[in-house]
């Protein structure tokens, strides 16, 4: 039995079809993968920022106390 040229080109729409869907998962997929290194770099940076943050609030929190106790000292002297 032959093939008309409808079956050809309805074959060639779905296999248009299949190879669409394939390259719109592979697009999904690669996306999500950038998107958790992404995710990866930030948290990392993120930590290092709150660590940085502590340390500086430390330090501040430090200097207020030193401050503290001078004007105290200053004000009993008074």
């Amino acid at each position: 039995m032959a093939r008309s040229p409808i079956d050809d080109v309805a074959d060639a729409a779905k296999d248009a079809a299949y190879v669409s869907l394939g390259l719109g998962v592979l697009a999904f997929q690669r996306l999500q993968v950038r998107r958790n290194e992404l995710h990866k770099a930030l948290s990392g940076q993120a930590d290092e920022a709150k660590g940085a943050l502590d340390l500086v609030s430390a330090l501040v929190g430090d200097r207020v106390k030193v401050l503290e106790e001078r004007l105290g000292a200053a004000l009993e002297h008074r």
